[in-house]
């Protein structure tokens, strides 16, 4: 689907479904690592990035829902995905319940198996693009922005850093184009709030009646 996605880490101790998932994930243009136990795994988790994992729940040695507990416990925000052929609705709970992303039973349509792929490889690139924003929105406003360097303005960058590690509100006055947003910014990138989102509103294009409750 996108080379651009990291691998696809793929785990079962049955050589022959290793090599049929691999087959379905690249025919799908997918990168795919595979191994054949959830030691290997854990062990390649740590030096490697995946946007996912697919596991057997019966694997030798580890199982797979012990190999569930110990990557979500590490990596909380790896989605895991569980197959297994011997399915029941019972182990089916208890592996959502364990925080697989999904439970797929043997035999499946490669159609099942690339839908929850997918569905991983949108949700990693949505958890990439927001980190992407959060780090523009606070590299956008930073004190060192604030251009200037006479007495007034060495008084504001302190009162600033003064003010920003702490719960007060703050008003900020000053006429158009004299630098209000940057101030607002600095103001939250060393908050400690800064890794919240900064919402502007535009007050004066809300109406008076809606105004508060904005």
């Amino acid at each position: 689907m996108s080379n651009r996605l990291p691998p696809v880490l793929v785990v079962d101790d049955e050589k022959n479904m290793r090599l049929s998932l691999k087959t379905v994930l690249a025919d799908e243009r997918y990168l795919v690592r595979t191994v054949e136990s959830a030691e290997e795994a854990l062990e390649l988790l740590a030096r490697e990035d995946f946007f996912m994992v697919i596991t057997d729940a019966r694997l030798g040695g580890m199982s797979g829902y012990e190999f569930l507990s110990k990557s979500r416990a590490q990596w909380p925000d790896l989605p895991v995905l569980m197959i297994t052929a011997y399915a029941t609705p019972k182990l089916a709970v208890e592996a959502i319940q364990a925080g697989a992303i999904d439970y797929l039973p043997k035999p499946f349509a490669p159609e099942e198996l690339l839908h929850a792929v997918a569905r991983c490889g949108e949700r990693y690139r949505l958890l990439q693009e927001n980190a992407n924003l959060r780090a523009r929105t606070i590299e956008t406003y930073r004190l060192e922005q604030i251009v200037g360097d006479c007495p007034k303005m060495r008084e504001l960058k302190q009162l600033i850093q003064t003010v920003a590690p702490t719960a007060a509100r703050v008003l900020i006055l000053g006429e158009s184009g004299t630098g209000k947003e940057l101030v607002a910014g600095a103001l939250h990138g060393l908050s400690q709030r800064n890794q919240a989102n900064y919402v502007r509103i535009n007050c004066a294009a809300i109406p008076e009646t809606l105004l508060e409750s904005e």
